[in-house]
């Protein structure tokens, strides 16, 4: 067959007009066929509109538009401004308004006071619980007398609450005191009991009388034993490097306080007896950051325009160490035989200061279980001091024949009597200089002394609080009596 024939046996294509077209379409990644038709355009293309300019009522409509935008938006900014002043200002009231509830809580009123006790006896009677910036016994002048009632103003609330619960009932001068708010505190109720709810969230504590001889490093290796102590701060004296024998301890979480407060409080801590309690005052500035504090009037309790210095404590010794540990551990034997002088005499006494706070000590770890033991067992550390020494007993105008026969019975009590010397200490050269009485008890034995220091620290004579505590044994036996 020729070529041409072949050609000729081939069918013609249809007319195009009749075919349809197909198309390619991707699927995944085949390429099928697809039976869709394809319609052609036909006709011109329609062509986007041409917005025509902005006639001038136009534009002084959009103009009217962006203006009103505007002030709608300042009116809001306003608002809102306004409503951040208002917050602001409420938050200043309510931090003024604790200010001056913990001001108004820094004094308390003493009530049923024997008529023959005067102010230094009021003073000494509730320093333990921190620095006193007042005492107003009330005078009677027509009786040349006092009322029987004094006002006591602290620096700080904690040391009027310490006061308020501890010191209710006491008997002074054979008289049981009362101590409670004064009249104007009632106004304040609201805001005090909700700086007081405030406070238990606040692992922060507030320690008194502390004894003065201690460093802060010392404080804080006996109170870490209920925890990590993130920080503490004692108030300064006016020598920088001393404190007053008070400040603030604060944990890691609430149960190191609580533990801490439940078992320090009382607690014997060189001879004074420790004041522990909740701190009222925060941990942070009560005032927001950056914000004038707004005082005068806002309670309207008469209070004017009081200073709030003292409140808040900002001028402090600190001491924030992570650790103080340990290296030298006490052998076994010495541990035993520390325990059981602890459990036998429950005294702790510090004799010579400079020489016997805990830093000078061997290094004892506190932590673990045994904590508290190990704290008794380190500052209970045997004095050999055989001679007990009584301050603030009695005056110059206290003497007479019995006083040495009072002083023996009553110690004849705690053990066997050797001597008692009453030692007039005469302050300095001048005739007219002050005399200070001390007597002085010798034992037959340190644990007879111990006791009787345990015993009568803090009992009162006279109308006089009693300062007991052991006196330097080759002191004694050297005649050195003014120490």
């Amino acid at each position: 067959m020729t070529d041409t024939e072949q050609k000729e046996n081939v069918p013609s294509p249809a007319p195009v007009a009749d075919q349809p077209k197909l198309r390619k379409r991707r699927k995944g990644w085949d390429v099928a066929e697809s039976n869709e038709v394809e319609i052609e355009q036909t006709g011109p293309l329609i062509q986007p509109a041409v917005l025509s300019a902005l006639n001038p009522q136009q534009t002084q409509n959009l103009a009217m538009a962006k203006k009103y935008c505007a002030d709608v938006s300042s009116k809001f900014q306003q608002q809102r401004h306004t409503e951040q002043q208002v917050v602001q200002m409420q938050q200043l009231q309510e931090a003024a308004n604790k200010q001056r509830a913990l001001l108004l809580m820094t004094r308390i009123y003493v009530g049923s006071i024997n008529f023959e006790i005067g102010e230094e006896t009021v003073k000494t009677a509730f320093c333990p619980f921190g620095t006193l910036k007042s005492v107003n016994l009330s005078v009677d002048t027509a009786a040349m007398k006092h009322k029987g009632y004094a006002f006591v103003e602290y620096e700080t609330a904690e040391a009027a609450q310490l006061a308020l619960e501890q010191m209710n009932g006491v008997v002074m001068g054979g008289r049981n005191i009362k101590v409670g708010r004064p009249n104007n505190v009632p106004q304040a109720a609201p805001i005090i009991a909700q700086i007081q709810q405030e406070a238990t969230k606040y692992p922060r504590i507030y320690v008194a009388s502390i004894h003065l001889d201690l460093l802060p490093e010392d404080v804080k290796s006996v109170f870490e034993a209920f925890g990590k102590i993130k920080k503490l701060e004692l108030a300064p004296d006016t020598n920088p490097a001393k404190h007053r024998g008070w400040g603030y301890i604060d944990y890691e979480n609430a149960k190191s306080a609580a533990d801490a407060i439940a078992s320090m409080n009382l607690f014997d801590l060189g001879g004074q007896f420790l004041r522990v309690g909740r701190a009222l005052t925060p941990p942070l500035p009560l005032y927001p950051p950056n914000a004038a504090p707004v005082l005068p009037g806002i309670l309207g309790l008469g209070m004017g325009g009081d200073s709030m210095a003292g409140i808040i404590p900002t001028d402090v010794m600190s001491y924030s160490d992570e650790t103080v540990n340990v290296t030298m551990p006490l052998a076994q034997s010495k541990v035993e035989e520390e325990r059981d002088d602890v459990m036998a005499e429950k005294a702790v006494v510090i004799t010579n200061p400079e020489s016997n706070t805990l830093q000078s000590e061997e290094n004892v770890s506190i932590s673990g279980s045994n904590a508290r033991l190990m704290i008794m067992k380190k500052l209970s550390r045997k004095t050999e001091s055989r001679v007990l020494v009584l301050n603030d007993m009695v005056t110059m105008e206290d003497l007479d024949d019995d006083l040495e026969e009072e002083v023996t019975s009553e110690c004849s009590k705690y053990g066997s009597v050797e001597r008692v010397i009453i030692y007039q200490e005469r302050q300095s050269m001048e005739d007219n200089a002050d005399v200070i009485i001390k007597i002085f008890v010798l034992f037959s034995v340190t644990a007879e002394a111990v006791a009787a220091a345990k015993s009568l620290h803090g009992r009162w004579f006279g109308g006089r609080m009693i300062k007991a505590e052991l006196y330097d044994q080759e002191k004694f036996d050297a005649n050195d009596l003014s120490h």
